[in-house]
């Protein structure tokens, strides 16, 4: 599979192709579920085998190698800290070949954890207002986590499918070497 990605990978890079047909290879082989844990269907592999998988990946296209890794960190924020349901939801999407993106960092913020974007609840939903960037993965996910702060500042991740009406992915980035990694703004 990497050396395929390889044979245009300059190209796509060059021309600013998105990798769509190989990010949807490399979803499809079950790559992208490979830490989801064994108690859940998954295959539970360790960080080092993670490491491997991305680092032959990254070594064909860069941009391919960087685009799973907010959804494999997504999958272990899940796993650290998610309830029993939410694991076993979201885990099971995964493993199905749903591919989460991201949109944590915010351009205005002071450091990382500093989050403008807030979130109110209402009833079993949540409602989000902000801005994000460098979204890295966004453009091509099924599902979207966003973080953002309630009125206590208490520090939310909400996961909002990709086709929610609410939500609009700003194909905008254009980073030397990473072209093709979709990482603009929410």
């Amino acid at each position: 599979m990497a050396g395929r990605f390889a044979e245009e990978a300059s190209v796509r890079d060059r021309e600013r192709r998105l990798p769509v047909a190989e990010l949807d290879e490399f979803s499809a082989s079950g790559l992208w579920a490979i830490t989801v844990p064994k108690a859940y269907g998954g295959a539970g592999v360790s960080y080092v085998t993670v490491a491997e998988v991305i680092k032959l990946v990254s070594a064909a296209d860069p941009s391919l190698g960087q685009i799973p890794q907010n959804h494999l960190g997504v999958l272990d924020i899940l796993l650290q800290t998610g309830t029993e349901e939410q694991k076993r939801h979201y885990f099971g999407k995964a493993l199905a070949g749903y591919r989460f993106g991201n949109a944590f960092s915010e351009s205005k913020s002071k450091n990382a954890g500093a989050f403008q974007t807030r979130i109110r609840f209402d009833g079993e939903h949540a409602v989000l207002d902000g801005e994000k960037f460098y979204c890295t993965g966004a453009l091509f996910a099924h599902i979207v986590p966003v973080s953002g702060v309630n009125e206590q500042n208490q520090v939310f991740i909400a996961f909002v499918e990709r086709d929610n009406p609410g939500l609009t992915i700003i194909d905008n980035w254009d980073g030397f070497g990473q072209r093709t990694t979709a990482s603009g703004g929410a």
